[in-house]
Protein backbone atom coordinates (compact mmCIF):
# COMPACT_ATOMS: atom_id res chain seq x y z
CA UNK A 1 0.00 0.00 0.00
CA UNK A 2 2.74 2.46 0.95
CA UNK A 3 4.56 1.71 -2.28
CA UNK A 4 1.37 2.30 -4.28
CA UNK A 5 0.84 5.66 -2.56
CA UNK A 6 4.38 6.64 -3.39
CA UNK A 7 3.99 5.56 -7.01
CA UNK A 8 0.59 7.15 -7.70
CA UNK A 9 -2.86 5.66 -7.80
CA UNK A 10 -1.76 2.09 -8.36
CA UNK A 11 0.54 -0.20 -10.25
CA UNK A 12 0.60 0.45 -13.94
CA UNK A 13 -1.06 3.81 -13.53
CA UNK A 14 0.12 6.79 -15.52
CA UNK A 15 -1.55 9.13 -13.05
CA UNK A 16 0.89 11.50 -11.39
CA UNK A 17 1.53 11.09 -7.69
CA UNK A 18 -0.44 13.57 -5.62
CA UNK A 19 1.47 16.71 -4.73
CA UNK A 20 2.48 16.90 -1.06
CA UNK A 21 3.03 20.33 0.41
CA UNK A 22 5.22 21.27 3.36
CA UNK A 23 1.99 21.59 5.34
CA UNK A 24 1.14 17.97 4.45
CA UNK A 25 4.56 16.84 5.64
CA UNK A 26 4.19 18.85 8.88
CA UNK A 27 0.78 17.27 9.55
CA UNK A 28 2.13 13.78 8.87
CA UNK A 29 5.10 14.45 11.15
CA UNK A 30 2.83 15.72 13.94
CA UNK A 31 0.59 12.65 13.61
CA UNK A 32 3.63 10.35 13.65
CA UNK A 33 5.04 12.05 16.74
CA UNK A 34 1.66 11.87 18.52
CA UNK A 35 1.42 8.11 17.82
CA UNK A 36 5.05 7.64 18.86
CA UNK A 37 4.48 9.53 22.13
CA UNK A 38 1.61 7.18 23.04
CA UNK A 39 3.87 4.14 22.85
CA UNK A 40 6.71 3.66 25.33
CA UNK A 41 10.09 3.46 23.66
CA UNK A 42 11.46 -0.08 23.57
CA UNK A 43 14.30 -0.85 25.95
CA UNK A 44 17.73 0.09 24.58
CA UNK A 45 18.79 -3.58 24.52
CA UNK A 46 15.73 -4.37 22.39
CA UNK A 47 16.72 -1.63 19.93
CA UNK A 48 20.29 -2.98 19.84
CA UNK A 49 19.09 -6.51 19.16
CA UNK A 50 16.78 -5.29 16.39
CA UNK A 51 19.57 -3.27 14.79
CA UNK A 52 21.81 -6.31 14.74
CA UNK A 53 18.99 -8.41 13.29
CA UNK A 54 18.47 -5.84 10.52
CA UNK A 55 22.16 -5.76 9.69
CA UNK A 56 22.43 -9.57 9.57
CA UNK A 57 19.33 -10.00 7.40
CA UNK A 58 20.44 -10.60 3.81
CA UNK A 59 17.07 -9.54 2.39
CA UNK A 60 17.25 -6.24 4.30
CA UNK A 61 20.78 -5.68 3.00
CA UNK A 62 19.62 -6.38 -0.57
CA UNK A 63 16.74 -3.95 -0.20
CA UNK A 64 19.05 -1.31 1.26
CA UNK A 65 21.52 -1.64 -1.61
CA UNK A 66 18.64 -0.91 -4.00
CA UNK A 67 17.21 1.91 -1.87
CA UNK A 68 20.35 3.84 -0.90
CA UNK A 69 22.64 2.75 -3.71
CA UNK A 70 25.44 0.25 -3.73
CA UNK A 71 28.18 2.83 -3.14
CA UNK A 72 26.52 4.23 -0.01
CA UNK A 73 25.70 0.77 1.39
CA UNK A 74 29.19 -0.62 0.66
CA UNK A 75 30.80 2.46 2.22
CA UNK A 76 29.09 1.60 5.51
CA UNK A 77 30.53 -1.95 5.64
CA UNK A 78 33.20 -1.21 8.24
CA UNK A 79 30.69 0.64 10.40
CA UNK A 80 28.24 -2.27 10.17
CA UNK A 81 30.98 -4.66 11.30
CA UNK A 82 31.91 -2.43 14.27
CA UNK A 83 28.25 -2.05 15.28
CA UNK A 84 27.69 -5.81 15.20
CA UNK A 85 30.65 -6.25 17.56
CA UNK A 86 29.26 -3.87 20.21
CA UNK A 87 27.61 -5.24 23.34
CA UNK A 88 23.84 -4.76 23.27
CA UNK A 89 24.01 -2.46 26.29
CA UNK A 90 26.56 -0.18 24.57
CA UNK A 91 24.79 -0.23 21.20
CA UNK A 92 21.41 0.38 22.85
CA UNK A 93 22.78 3.39 24.71
CA UNK A 94 24.28 4.78 21.50
CA UNK A 95 20.98 4.32 19.63
CA UNK A 96 19.05 6.02 22.43
CA UNK A 97 21.51 8.91 22.49
CA UNK A 98 21.35 9.40 18.70
CA UNK A 99 17.54 9.26 18.66
CA UNK A 100 17.33 11.71 21.55
CA UNK A 101 19.97 14.18 20.33
CA UNK A 102 18.60 14.20 16.79
CA UNK A 103 14.95 14.22 17.94
CA UNK A 104 14.47 11.39 15.47
CA UNK A 105 12.23 8.57 16.73
CA UNK A 106 12.06 7.25 13.15
CA UNK A 107 15.71 6.18 13.57
CA UNK A 108 14.81 3.56 16.19
CA UNK A 109 15.63 0.14 14.73
CA UNK A 110 12.19 -1.15 15.78
CA UNK A 111 10.64 1.72 13.77
CA UNK A 112 12.86 0.96 10.78
CA UNK A 113 11.84 -2.71 10.95
CA UNK A 114 8.14 -1.79 11.11
CA UNK A 115 8.43 0.40 8.03
CA UNK A 116 10.45 -2.23 6.15
CA UNK A 117 7.76 -4.79 7.01
CA UNK A 118 5.22 -2.36 5.55
CA UNK A 119 7.20 -2.22 2.30
CA UNK A 120 8.85 1.17 2.83
CA UNK A 121 12.33 0.46 1.47
CA UNK A 122 13.22 4.15 1.83
CA UNK A 123 13.56 3.45 5.55
CA UNK A 124 16.97 2.04 4.62
CA UNK A 125 18.10 5.67 4.52
CA UNK A 126 17.20 5.82 8.23
CA UNK A 127 19.27 2.71 8.87
CA UNK A 128 22.32 4.22 7.13
CA UNK A 129 21.85 7.51 9.00
CA UNK A 130 21.57 5.64 12.29
CA UNK A 131 24.72 3.67 11.52
CA UNK A 132 26.66 6.88 10.94
CA UNK A 133 25.38 8.43 14.17
CA UNK A 134 25.83 5.33 16.33
CA UNK A 135 29.41 4.94 15.13
CA UNK A 136 30.29 8.43 16.34
CA UNK A 137 28.69 8.21 19.80
CA UNK A 138 30.38 6.93 22.93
Amino acid sequence: IARERAMGSGSGSDAPAPVRTIEDVAKEDAAYRARDAETPAPAPEREAAEMKTLLRDASVCDRCVKAVGEARWVSSADTRTRVLELADSDLGARVAKAVDELDAPHLRPTSIRKRLDEGVDASCHSLVALLANVATRD
